[in-house]
């Protein structure tokens, strides 16, 4: 199936199909664009296994994102601390990410979609920021999806792609809960380390 987006309307049109789109209607279809605006969204329609569309989806929004911030350091780093530890002249170090069980002495060991996705306001006052409406691809993901989409801080990419899959908040809730104890044991840690 051929998509035609000439026009604001045409392309309104398409992103209130999409629903209709992924259903099983669509199952058996390929669709085809030119328009390089909808190319990955269309390359995602025409992966018919949801896991896989999940993943690819997740894989394509944070290189997205990584693409947008290659080469700037949002944070304002130096010696480790983030304009707003630097500011705070605290002992804390490694801004938000201290808290993550994901670090290393390299930076991330995982991709996290809501953590590439984070900025605090120190940031926004700064630099220019990737906007969640500029991400076209989470318009695939359903309600229930978006919601952890934007709130699954410190996981790791597999667990997060299964909780994308599974998309139920209870077993979600489960897992946040569980993460939460882990990062207020390190954090509990940490502190016991400082004295």
């Amino acid at each position: 199936m051929k998509i035609e987006i000439k026009n604001q309307k045409d392309l309104d049109l398409f992103y209130r199909k999409l629903w209709l789109y992924k259903s099983l209607f669509y199952k058996k279809v390929t669709f085809e664009t030119n328009n390089k605006s909808i190319k990955p969204i269309v390359e995602a329609l025409n992966i018919k296994r949801r896991k896989q569309r999940i993943t690819y989806i997740y894989d394509k929004l944070c290189k997205q994102i990584d693409d947008f911030y290659k080469g700037k350091n949002i944070c304002g780093f130096k010696n480790g601390k983030c304009y707003v530890q630097q500011k705070l002249k605290n002992n804390y170090i490694n801004g938000c990410c201290r808290f993550c069980l994901n670090q290393s002495s390299k930076g991330c060991t995982t991709s996290n979609l809501t953590c590439k996705l984070f900025t605090c306001s120190e940031v926004e006052k700064r630099c220019k920021i990737i906007k969640l409406e500029e991400l076209k691809l989470l318009k695939l993901l359903n309600k229930r999806q978006n919601i952890i989409a934007k709130t699954n801080y410190f996981t790791k990419r597999e667990t997060f792609i299964n909780d994308l899959y599974i998309s139920s908040f209870v077993i979600w809730e489960m897992r946040q809960l569980f993460r939460i104890i882990k990062i207020y044991i390190k954090i509990r840690l940490l502190k016991v380390s400082f004295k």
